[in-house]
Formats: C-alpha cells, sequence, structure tokens
C-alpha cells in the first residue's frame, strides 16, 4: 500500500507538470513521481497556495539524507547556464521539493534505485502571486485525476 503524497500545487505548476509527462512519459523513477504528485495533489490558484508551499520560482532551504541545509531557487528549465544555487523540476531533486510544505519530508528513488531523502527546512520566499491574496477555496471534482481542486 502507498502512502498518500503530501503535496500542493498551483495550477501553474500543475499545468508545467503536465507538458513536462506528455513530452516524456517513458516509465523511470522521474515519470513514477512526476505521475504520483500529478495525481494526489491539491491543486490551488496562485493566489491561494498555502503560503509555506514550494512553488516554481520559490527559494527554498533543504536538506537531502539529513546533510548540510542547502539553499536554492526551484525553476523550470535545466540549463548549464544557471548557477549551482538553482535546482529544476525536470530533475529528481527539483521535483521532489516541488509542492512539499516547509517541515514536510519526501523519500526520492533515484534512476539507480537507491533513494534520497529530501527535507524542507524552510521557505525563503515563494514566487509571488499575480493577484492579492484571497482566502476563498472552491473544490471541484476533476476527471483526469484524483487531486482535489482550489480556487
Amino acid at each position: 500500500m502507498t502512502t498518500p503524497l503530501l503535496c500542493y500545487l498551483t495550477t501553474n505548476d500543475h499545468a508545467i507538470l503536465r507538458e513536462i509527462l506528455d513530452q516524456d512519459p517513458r516509465d523511470k523513477a522521474y515519470s513514477r513521481l512526476l505521475r504520483r504528485k500529478l495525481s494526489q495533489a491539491e491543486i490551488y490558484s496562485p493566489r491561494n497556495v498555502p503560503g509555506d508551499v514550494v512553488t516554481i520560482n520559490s527559494r527554498v532551504t533543504f536538506c537531502v539524507d539529513a546533510g548540510a541545509p542547502r539553499t536554492a531557487n526551484v525553476v523550470r528549465n535545466e540549463s548549464l547556464d544557471f548557477p549551482i544555487y538553482t535546482v529544476s523540476v525536470r530533475s529528481l531533486m527539483g521535483l521532489g521539493l516541488l509542492g512539499m510544505r516547509t517541515g514536510g519530508t519526501i523519500v526520492v528513488e533515484t534512476e539507480r534505485g537507491g533513494s534520497q531523502k529530501l527535507n524542507v527546512i524552510r521557505l525563503d520566499s515563494q514566487a509571488p502571486a499575480p493577484h492579492q491574496r484571497d482566502d476563498r477555496r472552491c473544490e471541484t471534482s476533476v476527471s483526469w485525476t484524483r487531486a482535489r481542486v482550489h480556487q
């Protein structure tokens, strides 16, 4: 039995992850985690996502396997031009961090069959919402996923 994944995504982040899955649907550790996040996430409009959730363009401090804390910007794409303090959602680490809340932990399967434990220590900054925050929420059912949607 699989433990439910605690994952919170903005509608924008969810759409980006769907696009990534559509581009490369092969069965590998990354795509398995991607499918799991997409199917189990609670989805929020960008202005209503909880303030302690890692979103794309957030700055987060985390540790890997109880190692030293490190801080990184979570970005959409990978590039050799990015500084070392960026992590892309196209990597297992970036995907693992995306949608996690402060204090949350996730064990990510590696491509070599091992695992890494990621712990979100704090959210240093969250991507700015396009509009002022509004606490109203609306749950709707979505036919293609078990995700709950909050608008």
